[in-house]
């Protein structure tokens, strides 16, 4: 019976298996974004400082202009 001789790396074995494409990524977790409709992740802040659908995060810009 053939055994192999020496044990296959953790990298080999992904390459093996990601070369095929039976990789899918899945992500439940990432959402689109209602008001700029990039991805971000549930129950996290935006990029631009809204949460769900509404203003959160004041910008810096426009604090430093009001002072």
């Amino acid at each position: 019976m053939a055994v192999p001789k020496k044990k296959k790396s953790k990298s080999k074995s992904g390459m093996r298996r990601g070369s095929n494409g039976s990789f899918v990524a899945d992500f439940p977790n990432v959402a689109v974004d209602k008001t700029s409709g990039e991805y971000k992740l549930s129950h996290h802040i935006s990029i631009d400082g809204y949460y769900k659908g509404r203003k959160v995060i004041a910008d810096k810009k426009k604090k430093q202009a009001e002072e």
